[in-house]
């Protein structure tokens, strides 16, 4: 069953009259027209260097152990519900050892829920770096701070449901964590948090994001307080077949 917009929304969008828009929520809202290249130049600002294959392109922290990637040419994830991965984020010790940890988003995340962990990162690499690397078990003081930015903003937990959940008000975003298991597959499956926006709880995803385990606190809290940030952005265009799910107001 389909949930009733929180505020009605104009059913006839002339962009004469409406050239720019204040959308709310923000994990509703769509990437941004400038999104890869406003992501990608918040890094270089801060020092990192970035080299092209082909359509893609990774960018590098100064000591080479923290890099994001931009995939265009990726291919859809089955656990990120069959989106396409866009950017992939990631840490390791040295050049030669593995991966501490991985975060990856597909490609229609709003870049306002993206750049604020960009934006962690690229203020306190070593300090986000080190965390993960010293301490890679999160305790329950670290699922206590990544969650506190949801429980803050008025996201419910799900206390039956296992996984362990926090969804949105209107149930059109949730914030999961993963533990081995616990969709009846290998124990061995590595813990993760996940999210996912919708425009209704039970239709596709308009995006995925998902996290290891290992992510450190910082880089996961600053994600979940951009997801659950009340504040509207602006967009030029929205999502195809959104705006009855949407609050918009004239910018």
């Amino acid at each position: 069953m389909l949930h009733t917009p929180t505020a009605p929304a104009p059913t006839n969008l002339n962009p004469a009259e409406w050239p720019l828009y204040r959308v709310a929520p923000r994990y509703l809202a769509g990437p941004g027209e400038e999104s890869a290249g406003t992501v990608i130049q918040t890094l270089t600002d801060a020092g990192w260097t970035d080299a092209t294959w082909m359509d893609n392109t990774r960018v590098f922290d100064p000591s080479q152990r923290l890099a994001l990637e931009f995939l265009p040419e990726a291919q859809p994830v089955p656990r990120l519900e069959g989106q396409r991965v866009l950017w992939r984020l990631w840490a390791r010790r040295d050049a030669l050892s593995p991966l501490a940890w991985t975060a990856l988003f597909t490609d229609e995340t709003p870049e306002e829920v993206l750049l604020p962990v960009i934006g962690a990162l690229a203020a306190a690499p070593d300090t986000a770096l080190e965390q993960s690397l010293r301490c890679p078990a999160q305790t329950e003081a670290d699922d206590a701070a990544v969650v506190a930015p949801l429980a803050a903003a008025g996201w419910s937990p799900e206390p039956i449901e296992q996984p362990r959940t926090y969804h949105a008000p209107r149930l059109q975003a949730r914030f999961t964590h993963q533990a081995p298991g616990y969709d009846g597959r290998s124990d061995h499956t590595p813990a993760r948090w996940m999210a996912t926006a919708r425009l209704d709880y039970d239709a596709p995803a308009q995006w995925a994001a998902s996290f290891d385990d290992t992510t450190p606190t910082s880089i996961l809290a600053a994600f979940t307080t951009a997801l659950a940030d009340p504040n509207p952005v602006d967009r030029y265009e929205l999502p195809r077949g959104a705006e009855a799910y949407l609050t918009l107001t004239p910018a």
